[in-house]
């Protein structure tokens, strides 16, 4: 929708939107999402599959475009695991959209029967961190990134 602001569950005709999204953020934005340097096909690449692959993937957009974005994806290693991943372009920063995508995948999680979800982030991705620990009593070093998790409650269906 032009003109509203909105968050939405992407789905494959998202793809295109969705990359240009994570083509908008800067170099070191991009490497705070990817952990490393993000050619464009690789960028390209990794939205057509999150917008397909059946991760949970939410945006949020302003006048058609996607301005940030969040990812929950099964741990393939780890039963019960999802990981998270977030994008929020500079200029859309500062007014929640993190927390409330962070929110979203939460409860999202919960449904799936994940257990916990993890968020993996560089120390020096300072907006990461806090979001994690407003979510995360449980922030540790590992590898030389930071690992935040957060236990999920089950969700329980009435009846």
């Amino acid at each position: 929708m032009i003109g509203r602001a909105h968050f939405f569950r992407l789905t494959p005709g998202d793809a295109d939107r969705y990359a240009d999204h994570l083509l908008r953020l800067d170099e070191d934005d991009r490497r705070l999402r990817f952990f490393r340097d993000a050619p464009e096909f690789m960028i390209v690449m990794h939205a057509g599959a999150a917008a397909c692959d059946g991760r949970v993937a939410f945006g949020w957009e302003e006048g058609g475009e996607i301005r940030a974005a969040g990812e929950l994806v099964a741990d393939s290693a780890r039963a019960g695991v999802g990981e998270l991943a977030f994008s929020v372009e500079k200029d859309w920063r500062r007014r929640g959209l993190g927390a409330a995508l962070m929110q979203a995948l939460i409860e999202a999680g919960a449904r799936a029967g994940f257990a916990r979800v993890e968020l993996e982030f560089l120390p020096e991705n300072h907006a990461m961190a806090a979001l994690a620990r407003g979510f995360s009593d449980e922030v540790v070093a590992r590898d030389g990134r930071l690992a935040a998790t957060v236990a999920l409650k089950p969700v329980v269906s009435p009846g």
